[in-house]
C-alpha cells in the first residue's frame, strides 16, 4: 500500500504554443500512460498542489503535451513551469507482482545474514530497475549498495512491514559503493 495518498506522474517543462498547451516530461511507464489521468492537480507537493481537469494530453516526440482546463493562453501555461503533476495513488493500478516506486522507498533491506540499508531511490538503467540502499548509520563500512531489481535478487518484499528481503549472489559485492 502506498504510504502518500498522490504520485508524482510527471514533471511541466514549460509551456508549448500560443493556446497553453504543456511540454510534460511523464514519470509512468509508458510515458503516454500520463494522459490517462483526467484530473491532475499541479503543484511543488501534492499538499499544495490545486487541480485541474485535463481536456487533451498526447505524445511529442519524447515529451508529452498537454491541455488544462482553464489554461488558454502561452502565460498562464507559462506559470506552471517547473511544477509537478500529482495524481491519486487510488487511481494507479498494479498487478500483484508489480511496486510503485514510491512504496518501495523507505523500505529496509535485508539479506537473510544482515539488514544492508534502507532504499533511498530507484534508478532506472533499461535493463531492470535498481534498488539504491543506503548503510545504517552504525554501519562498519558506510556506502550505498546499487540492487538490481530482479526475481532473481529480490525474494521478498513485504510493504506492510516495510521490509525487501534479498538473496546476493557471489560477486555482486562489485555493486557496493564505499562513503568517504
Amino acid at each position: 500500500m502506498v504510504r502518500n495518498r498522490y504520485l508524482h506522474v510527471g514533471d511541466i517543462l514549460g509551456a508549448h504554443g500560443l493556446k497553453g498547451a504543456l511540454i510534460v516530461y511523464s514519470h509512468t511507464r509508458p510515458a503516454d500512460a500520463v494522459a490517462g489521468y483526467s484530473c491532475w492537480r499541479v503543484g511543488e507537493s501534492a499538499e499544495t498542489a490545486k487541480p485541474y481537469d485535463v481536456t487533451r494530453c498526447w505524445q511529442h516526440g519524447k515529451r508529452m503535451l498537454a491541455e488544462l482546463d482553464g489554461v488558454a493562453d502561452y502565460n498562464r501555461a507559462e506559470m506552471l513551469k517547473g511544477l509537478k503533476i500529482w495524481v491519486p495513488a487510488s487511481e494507479v493500478e498494479t498487478d500483484e507482482d508489480e511496486y510503485l516506486w514510491q512504496e518501495l522507498i523507505d523500505c529496509k533491506v535485508r539479506t537473510a545474514d544482515q539488514i544492508l540499508g534502507m532504499v533511498i531511490a530507484l534508478e532506472e538503467y533499461g535493463a531492470q530497475d535498481n534498488l539504491v540502499v543506503k548503510t545504517p548509520a552504525e554501519a562498519t563500512e558506510p556506502g550505498e549498495w546499487l540492487i538490481p531489481f530482479t526475481e532473481e535478487i529480490i525474494t521478498g518484499v513485504d510493504l506492510d512491514q516495510g521490509l525487501i528481503t534479498i538473496d546476493i549472489p557471489e560477486g555482486m559485492d562489485a555493486c557496493f559503493t564505499p562513503s568517504f
